[in-house]
């Protein structure tokens, strides 16, 4: 049952967060804290499914690709609150880290998607 939840979020990330920013917002009543709530949630899981997207459409291995943009990732969100409050705090810069992957991430989900769709759209 497990197996089968987690295959459900990692395929539809973008459902997962639609689901998770309903919950929040009904426990909290408060759009930011659920927008940012079901963002740190979600960002894991979208990082999860562009890698398996990668290697489904590329056939290829691309986790030292992801981890090196998630390593990029943090040091444009550390550089970000240095020149901002030029100081560093760790959580505060891994609160920007997910939102960071989160954003650049769900980009890069949103084309792998309509890459694939291309792919078997062209293919028959």
């Amino acid at each position: 049952m497990f197996a089968f939840i987690a295959a459900i979020i990692i395929t539809m990330p973008l459902l997962f967060y639609v689901l998770l920013y309903i919950w929040f917002h009904k426990w909290t009543n408060n759009k930011r804290k659920a927008f940012r709530g079901a963002v740190h949630l979600t960002a894991p899981v979208i990082v999860v499914a562009v890698y398996l997207l990668l290697n489904n459409l590329v056939d290829s291995g691309f986790g030292g690709w992801v981890i090196v943009a998630l390593l990029i990732l943090l040091g444009v969100s550390l550089i970000i609150q240095y020149r901002t409050t030029e100081e560093i705090r760790l959580g505060k810069t891994f609160k920007g880290l997910l939102r960071l992957t989160f954003l650049v991430f769900s980009f890069a989900y949103l084309f792998l998607i309509s890459y694939g769709l291309m792919r078997v759209i062209l293919s028959s």
